[in-house]
């Protein structure tokens, strides 16, 4: 594991703060990994929310009620939105 040992302070405005913040939680990181990868060249994707994947489990339980064509066809498009959005990453 590398040791950082030495800080950078930058000053930014309370606005600016906020935006950083925010695009930091989108991406899954905190404020210091998403500004080292920003700052490295790297661009951090986006994190869907939790409350997406909700949604598709929600999708799922749906399908088990279903009938076992249509289930199979819902349970198929679920999954192909799963990959979309972990991929997206």
């Amino acid at each position: 594991m590398r040791k950082r040992s030495v800080g950078i302070n930058v000053r930014v405005s309370v606005t600016e703060k906020r935006k950083m913040t925010l695009m930091a939680k989108r991406c899954g990181l905190s404020l210091s990994e998403y500004l080292r990868q920003r700052a490295l060249g790297y661009e951090p994707g986006g994190h869907p929310p939790k409350e997406v994947f909700d949604v598709l489990d929600k999708l799922d339980e749906i399908a088990e009620n279903c009938s076992a064509r249509e289930g199979a066809a819902i349970n198929a498009q679920t999954d192909r939105m799963r990959d979309l959005i972990i991929g997206s990453n």
